[in-house]
């Protein structure tokens, strides 16, 4: 009996996770710059669209689509670009050195730090890397994941 309960808890759990949606509306969070301040909603630029970056330091994907956007990053220059990891300060430096040369030093590029492990259960994205494009009223434009997704975003901005 203790098997088929698991089974069937199991079974409303993926059939939970599997359809869940993306917010539509940009929901609170709060991540961390690399120097230890707090990012929160307050500090979203509100007359600009707002593009979200979940990406992993040893994510191919991610890899790839970080050097997609800093090779198209003139046509981000009015997008605030807010890039999140769960990775440390180390791995992180190594990532845009490595894969994407100066695109955190842009003055429109924030790079910050989930160290609450928040953003999977508020943004529900499905792989890496995660990307959410707001409009500066906090609607949800465009999601997409995996390999593209800058490309996707590009036909929205």
């Amino acid at each position: 009996m203790k098997l088929r309960n698991l089974f069937l808890i199991l079974i409303v759990f993926f059939a939970v996770t599997a359809n869940a949606q993306q917010p539509t509306y940009l929901p609170q969070f709060k991540f961390f710059k690399l120097d230890g301040k707090p990012y929160s909603n307050v500090n979203i630029n509100q007359s600009k669209k707002t593009l979200f970056i979940l990406f992993d330091c040893t994510c191919e994907h991610c890899q790839r689509e970080a050097k997609e956007l800093n090779n198209a990053y003139s046509k981000f220059k009015n997008v605030s670009v807010l890039m999140i990891t769960l990775d440390e300060p180390v791995s992180i430096k190594k990532f845009f050195s490595s894969y994407a040369p100066g695109l955190n030093l842009k003055p429109n590029v924030t790079v910050l730090q989930d160290k609450n492990r928040t953003f999977i259960p508020t943004f529900l994205p499905t792989k890496y890397p995660a990307m959410y494009l707001y409009s500066p009223s906090g609607k949800l434009l465009v999601y997409s994941n995996g390999d593209g997704g800058i490309k996707k975003v590009l036909k929205s901005i």
